[in-house]
């Protein structure tokens, strides 16, 4: 449901949507070769988190993607904001967790010494 509020927010509902085609997977950059009424091949940028499930993707399977008519060098892929979500998330988790552990254990300090 986020993911769709952002779609709409960034205009991305708008664009063509299209298969794409995973030429290759490794760790630099990924060809997406995608057909809407021109056949494009477009190499972009891919950086994803060591953790991803996009590293699974091999040569020669299909993802879906949007890309913008009037600029066909310009794509969503859903997947790849899903997976940067993720890591975001669990990067913040980390650190509030961590945070309230510095919390906890200063209350408990503060506490064994007004004992005494």
């Amino acid at each position: 449901m986020l993911i769709k509020l952002w779609e709409r927010i960034r205009g991305y509902d708008r664009w063509v949507q299209t298969d794409a085609t995973i030429e290759s997977s490794a760790m630099e950059d990924h060809v997406y070769d995608y057909r809407g009424q021109i056949k494009h091949q477009q190499t972009a940028p891919c950086r994803v988190p060591d953790d991803s499930p996009l590293y699974q993707l091999i040569g020669g399977e299909k993802v879906t993607i949007r890309y913008d008519p009037q600029n066909p060098e310009e794509y969503y892929f859903p997947e790849l904001i899903k997976g940067r979500l993720r890591h975001f998330l669990l990067q913040f988790g980390t650190v509030i967790l961590f945070l309230g552990c510095i919390v906890v254990g200063v209350f408990l300090l503060e506490r064994a010494y007004k004992w005494k």
